[in-house]
């Protein structure tokens, strides 16, 4: 790679070191082409991409950046996730490794700070946004649907007793 070429790479890292709010870090040793092409696919759906460059032009892109405190981790076969916000990308990750025994997380950082493997692994445990969204929905209604329920107990006890007056009336 000449020089120009390194400096184009390490301008696009350090705008992606920059921009991103999450950053993963993976080590990829021994996945093939089309694993590695599978895992972007995956990853683009949630507007995030996947860089594996050299850890020299990594160092060099990371410095002056929030990020800069990961550059002791840029260490062995690395592969970067960037990506501007949280969303299902620790899931992906978590789901791919358990699948190939080459591919693991090795840590990464969110929102200004370090986060390990065992964080981003907590991360892929937690439902989706859409699963939240929906418990709470379901909860906000249940409690509507109980509320209304009580509130129409009393009514429908004096309809009860009124009606059963009504019949003690009539038979007298």
């Amino acid at each position: 790679m000449d020089r120009e070429s390194k400096e184009r790479v390490v301008s696009s890292l350090n705008k992606q070191f920059s921009e991103s709010n999450l950053l993963i870090l993976t080590h990829n040793n021994g996945l093939s082409v089309g694993e590695i092409t599978s895992l972007r696919s995956q990853l683009r759906e949630t507007d995030s991409t996947l860089r594996v460059t050299k850890n020299s032009l990594s160092k060099i892109a990371i410095s002056n950046t929030q990020a800069e405190v990961l550059s002791d981790q840029l260490n062995g076969p690395i592969a970067i996730v960037f990506s501007k916000e949280l969303s299902s990308q620790p899931k992906i990750l978590s789901n791919f490794s358990k699948d190939h025994e080459n591919f693991s997380i090795v840590g990464g950082f969110m929102e200004g700070e370090i986060i390990d493997k065992e964080t981003i692994n907590t991360l892929a445990s937690l439902p989706s946004f859409d699963v939240l969204r929906a418990t709470l929905l379901s909860m906000l209604c249940a409690s509507a649907t109980s509320l209304a329920g009580i509130l129409n107990r009393p009514g429908g006890k004096l309809n009860q007793v009124i009606y059963a007056k009504s019949k003690e009336d009539k038979v007298a």
